[in-house]
Formats: structure tokens, sequence, C-alpha cells
């Protein structure tokens, strides 16, 4: 049964997000891997892009670069460098492969982020200490000045006790901290929020805290604090922690929120429980104004251009957007469903910009997914594959975008001129 606070989103992101009209917007392919033959310049972008200080773009493919015949025989992913030319091209340069069962294999959805040094920090979903079942680290890259980078696996997961598969972004806090999430592993084997320390000293290594254990014994059948966190965390300017899990009580996820208490323990509250008019959220959150900012993959809106919930006979849902706002007690949810023509099942978070917000759904429009701009409505700001023939302009974006200099930026892991993924730019 659908909740009182539910509501479909109107006016409330009308407020947020004032409209406008647009036509189409213009893309323009960036890079399209598998330029240099094969898979070794990357394959399968998943991830958001990040920029450094001086316009050249970070992000990672989930395979390619070195390949492994055992484990990922067409490469362990790798993290890669696109540097703007003075013709107006972009060169690519990767500046890290992965060898699993060494330094991880597999970096997923958690788009890179930079410490104030201009180290690099991120994510793999697979390898570390459980090799070959795959428990996945958080490494740092660092550049040597000589264009070369160094990684330092900072922690490999070894599974339940401790986490397993962390599929996001990493975030610091004000000490240098690191925060993040595991979609399984934990105490109970339904996923972990975590912390990583710095050493002491230089060279030393960091020290890991898991904070928080989805579903604890007794409560398997209905998780009602959540389970299997697939979106990272995100800090308000009091310290607390808000995070998103695709399973709870009903199913289909909740909005959560750990505190730290006196004695250094963390305590969750459940903010939000969805339904089947619209949950499973895999992303994590925005906050602007102590307001809550996330997506739904699924529930909501039928249309045959989005995905399946399960197996058929289950109808094909596109899952939306959502907003939680404080109230004086408790937090107001309210949604904004997606159509299938207007996109379907995103699996990345809101980026605010201006009066806009921006993401991706990994499907709708004409079935391989569009770049959504959301106001008063929201709208496919792009729509992939249009014109059939392999998709040249890319499919299926799965991570999220960034606004930068007024354009927006992103990757779809699919299509391209070798159909292993692109790198784009949409001018609105």
């Amino acid at each position: 049964m659908r909740s009182v606070h539910a509501l479909i989103l109107c006016a409330v992101f009308a407020a947020a997000f004032p409209s406008f009209a647009h036509a189409q917007a213009k893309e323009t392919v960036l890079y399209s891997f598998g330029t240099n033959g094969g898979s070794a310049d990357g394959n399968s972008p998943f991830a958001q892009v990040v920029f450094d200080a001086a316009g050249n773009m970070y992000s990672t493919t989930l395979i390619g670069g070195v390949p492994d015949a055992g484990l990922c025989p067409m490469g362990c992913g790798t993290v890669f460098e696109l540097s703007p030319t003075k013709t107006g091209g972009w060169t690519e340069t990767i500046i890290h492969e992965f060898v699993a069962g060494v330094d991880g294999e597999g970096p997923y959805g958690g788009a890179l982020i930079f410490d104030s040094q201009g180290n690099l920090y991120g994510t793999t979903l697979g390898t570390g200490q459980c090799t070959p079942t795959n428990c996945g680290t958080v490494f740092e890259l660092s550049p040597s000045g000589n264009g070369q980078w160094n990684e330092t696996v900072l922690h490999s997961f070894a599974g339940a006790p401790d986490g397993n598969g962390p599929s996001a972004s990493v975030v610091f806090d004000s000490q240098g901290n690191l925060y993040g999430t595991t979609d399984a592993g934990g105490a109970y084997n339904r996923g972990t929020v975590f912390e990583l320390s710095p050493p002491s000293l230089p060279g030393g290594s960091w020290t890991e805290t898991i904070l928080y254990s989805f579903c604890p014994p007794g409560n398997m059948q209905s998780c009602p604090d959540g389970a299997y966190p697939e979106g990272g965390v995100i800090f308000d300017k009091q310290g607390n922690l808000y995070g998103t899990t695709v399973e709870g009580p009903l199913a289909w996820g909740l909005v959560y929120e750990l505190s730290k208490g006196q004695d250094g323990t963390w305590t969750e509250s459940v903010l939000y429980k969805f339904s089947k008019n619209g949950g499973n959220s895999e992303a994590g959150l925005v906050m602007n104004a102590g307001v809550l900012y996330g997506t739904m993959y699924s529930g909501g809106t039928e249309s045959p251009t989005c995905a399946q919930e399960d197996i058929w006979p289950y109808p094909r849902t596109c899952g939306g957007m959502f907003q939680l706002t404080p109230l004086k007690h408790g937090w107001l949810g309210q949604t904004l469903l997606l159509s299938g023509g207007n996109g379907g099942n995103p699996t990345a978070p809101l980026t605010l910009s201006g009066n806009a917000g921006y993401s991706t759904s990994y499907l709708g429009g004409a079935g391989y997914g569009v770049v959504l701009e959301v106001q008063s409505a929201a709208t496919a700001l792009y729509t992939f594959c249009t014109n059939g023939g392999g998709c040249p302009d890319g499919a299926y974006p799965f991570g999220g975008v960034i606004v930068h200099a007024g354009k927006v930026y992103g990757t779809a892991s699919w299509g391209g001129d070798f159909k292993q993924g692109v790198v784009f730019s949409i001018t609105p």
C-alpha cells in the first residue's frame, strides 16, 4: 500500500527546479573505447567522470587493460585520463591497469574522488583478500611527477564479518578519514558502512572500522533497517551519514541516517521506506539546504523500454527520483516517476547544478537510456541510440554525470565505434 508521504512530486520539484523548455540537446562523443584495438584502452565505463583543476577528466572502466586468463580474460579494469588537445579533441591515457588477485578487479559504479594533494581514491568490486571469490578493495593513485601514477591498496575486504563488494564512491570527512559502503559482508552478510582512518606515520597502514552491519539476526526476512547498500554515503554539516539500501522491510529499500554517539558508536535511523510506487535505490544521495535527493531504479510507471522487476510475468517499471524534506517530526518523502519515454531505471545519483538536477537512466527512451534533466518534471535531455546501427553515440549509461563549463559530461557503458562504451558531452 502506498505511503501517505509517497506523493507524486509536482509543486515541490517545481520550487526546487524551475522549468523551461528546450529541444533535444547536442551530444558529442569524446572517446570511444576500443580505439587502440581490443580492450587495451579500457572497456565498459560504468562510473561518472571527475575533472582536475587543469581540465583533464578521470574515470574507470569495469573491464579492459591487462588480460588475466583465469579471473578476467578481457582485463580486470582500468583507470583512465582524458586530456583536451589544442585541436579540440581528447587524448586517452591509461594511468592504471588492475591485476586480479593483486590490487583489485572491476572498478564499478562509483566515481573517483580527489584529495587536496591531487591523489585519486576509488573502489574495486572484486578480489582483495577473498581471491578468487572477490571481496573488493579501496585504492589510492598518486601522481609521481613523471606522468606515472603509483597505486596503493588502502584496504582489501575479507568478507563477513568484514565488508564484501564495494560498488560506490568513498567520501572524506574533515579529518581525512574515508567512508563508504559494501553491498554484502558485515556481521550478517547484508552489507556494511565502513570507515578507513589514515596512518599516524607516513607509509603506515590504514585502519578499517565497520560502523554498521545491516539486517541483524531475527530480522533477516524483512530487514527493517535495510539490506544491500549499493550506493555510497554523504555527510551533513553535523557529521551524520546518509545513504540508501536496495532492499528493506517491503523489499523495495529505504533511506537511512547514521548518527555518532558520544561513546563512538553509530546508530541507524530509517528516514523513508520505498514501495512499489518507486523503490530499489541503487545510487547514493545528494543534499542541498538539508533536503535529500536521490533516484529509484524500479517501481512506478510501466513501459516496454524499462526493466522487468524480476522475471516474467512481472511488469517492466521505470523508477524515478525522490526528495526527502526534513520536518519537525520526521521526513516528508515525495517522488517523481519516469515514464519510459523520458527515461527509465536510473542507477546513478542526481547532480545539482543551478536550477536543475541531472542524471542518467540506464534504460528508457529508445530502450538504450537517456541523460535526464530534472526541473518541474523529468525530461530526456538526450536519448541514446535513436538511429540504431550499433549505437555509435553510446548506450546504457550507468554512471552519473557532471556539469562542467556549461556542458554535461558522462559515460555510457556500451556502444560507440567499437561497442565498448564512450565518454560523452552534452551541450544543452
